[in-house]
């Protein structure tokens, strides 16, 4: 290897500090090379600072120089120093290395590193970003795109779609999320992907009278007609039924229920209740879409 001299240095006597000018110490010196002073002498470089910068020992022994020419000569410590770095990588993966053994060839070293040399995998012998997709009984999906991948792996749209969400069809299929839960002041609803849609509504009635006999029995004012929370595709089978504390009530409708609102209801007791407080429970069930 080639003595380095480009540019020149200048050195104080019994200084230890190398100055250059139009020099790259960096690039073409190592600690333990030999610097070959402008008064003929050798000493080691123990540190390279900077481009135009580096330390010698011992410390200058000729005249004070400016400017001066000079030498580096390369000490045949690479050799060394690349050993042991080697070394060193071998004893800190050398049980990893190990595992390749002596192959020099594709199948010896598959064997190896006990890839798969047989069976389904037979087939694989490079690996290059996996241009053609593993099937599912090599473990991949099938596809090598997302619609491609859910299709090998047998997923339906439900496995893109939010579990809750917004609900949506288009011409009769299902195209949004599973199931999709809102509310008003109209009361609480559920629709589901399939069509299905649940709508409820509770509603107090403080200090009402059942007084109004009908045989044995009392009832009272009509609660009105309630629209739905959300609109039904068709009239919805609907339940509606009172509850109070210490007493038995039942309802009655006082119409025919639609796509749009529950129908009106009675309230009944078995006695005469002049100021009962009464709950009216109201749910349909029916499609949000046929």
């Amino acid at each position: 290897m080639a003595w380095y001299r480009t540019g020149a240095v200048s050195i104080t006597a019994g200084q230890t500090t190398v100055t250059g000018a139009g020099t790259n110490f960096p690039a073409n010196s190592r600690v333990g090379d030999e610097f070959q002073g402008p008064d003929g002498r050798g000493y080691e470089i123990v540190n390279v600072t900077s481009e135009t910068v580096l330390s010698i020992l011992p410390a200058y022994m000729g005249p004070s120089v400016a400017g001066a020419a000079y030498g580096i000569k390369p000490i045949n410590g690479y050799a060394k120093d690349l050993l042991d770095r080697i070394n060193n990588l071998l004893l800190d993966f050398g049980g990893t290395l190990a595992l390749f053994g002596h192959a020099t060839d594709a199948p010896t070293l598959r064997a190896n590193i006990s890839a798969a040399a047989s069976g389904g995998n037979s087939d694989i012998t490079a690996l290059y970003g996996l241009t053609t997709a593993l099937s599912v009984g090599q473990g991949g999906t099938g596809g090598k795109t997302q619609p491609q991948a859910r299709a090998g792996l047998g997923l339906k749209g439900a496995a893109i779609a939010e579990l809750i969400g917004t609900v949506a069809q288009y011409q009769g299929v299902a195209i949004g999320d599973v199931f999709e839960k809102g509310s008003n002041a109209n009361g609480e609803y559920t629709k589901f992907a399939d069509g299905t849609m649940i709508c409820r509504k509770k509603e107090t009635y403080p200090g009402i009278a059942i007084t109004q006999p009908s045989g044995a029995i009392f009832y009272s004012t009509a609660a009105a007609p309630a629209t739905y929370p959300a609109p039904f595709a068709e009239t919805p089978a609907i339940a509606q039924y009172f509850e109070a504390t210490g007493a038995v009530c039942w309802s009655a409708p006082t119409g025919l229920s639609n796509s749009t609102a529950w129908t009106g209801v009675y309230p009944f007791s078995e006695i005469s209740r002049p100021n009962a407080t009464v709950t009216l429970h109201r749910i349909a069930i029916g499609r949000w879409f046929i």
